[in-house]
């Protein structure tokens, strides 16, 4: 298990035209509908931070707020916001226990092989706690593949989600569907669910 270095290296590249994608309304309600499902002053983990803007956001709700990315150059960007505690480190080498109230991962698993998301969603429920919510964002269709920059993807249906869920001790919540445009400038669908330990 290992993460993609030529993914790791599209977003290094680019940082900038990363940051510059502006958050879409359903993207800025679903920020807001996750801390509000936390605790007050509960600690949540942005689990693959990009350049920290949701993290930025759970701290300004007053959320004790952790982030990380595999991309330095993200890192660096995630670190002006200087409530919130980043580091560098991949879905691979995060290890936590019974921490955490939330965790969100926004278009990150994504780029995890599918071999590995077991796994990785295991790790992900042993690190909430009990009742601890989990938001995370995938692409819809099948198999894997790159897209026009070289970021490697891998792609779920709503039956194999809940079923690797279930198979990792998390419970199914909520979902919603839809479209939007991404870095490479391609229309996808994608997926987001709500769910707990």
């Amino acid at each position: 298990m290992k993460y993609d270095e030529k993914t790791i290296n599209v977003y290094n590249e680019k940082t900038i035209d990363y940051q510059k994608m502006t958050k879409s309304f359903a993207e800025m309600l679903v920020e807001k509908d996750f801390a509000a499902s936390i605790p007050v002053g509960g600690c949540v983990l942005d689990y693959g931070c990009g350049p920290g803007r949701s993290a930025g956001y759970f701290a300004e709700c007053g959320l004790q707020t952790h982030a990380f990315d595999a991309s330095f150059k993200m890192v660096k960007l995630a670190k002006t916001y200087t409530d919130v505690k980043v580091w560098q480190g991949s879905f691979e080498s995060f290890s936590a226990h019974n921490t955490y109230d939330g965790i969100w991962a926004s278009f990150s698993l994504l780029h995890a092989r599918r071999e590995d998301m077991p796994n990785l969603l295991k790790k992900i429920q042993i690190a909430l706690k009990t009742g601890g919510k989990l938001f995370f964002s995938l692409k819809l269709g099948a198999g894997q593949n790159r897209d026009a920059l070289g970021r490697f993807y891998t792609y779920y249906e709503e039956k194999e989600l809940r079923d690797i869920l279930k198979t990792s001790g998390l419970t199914w919540e909520s979902h919603i569907t839809g479209a939007s445009e991404g870095l490479d400038g391609n229309l996808s669908d994608w997926i987001s669910v709500r769910a707990h330990a």
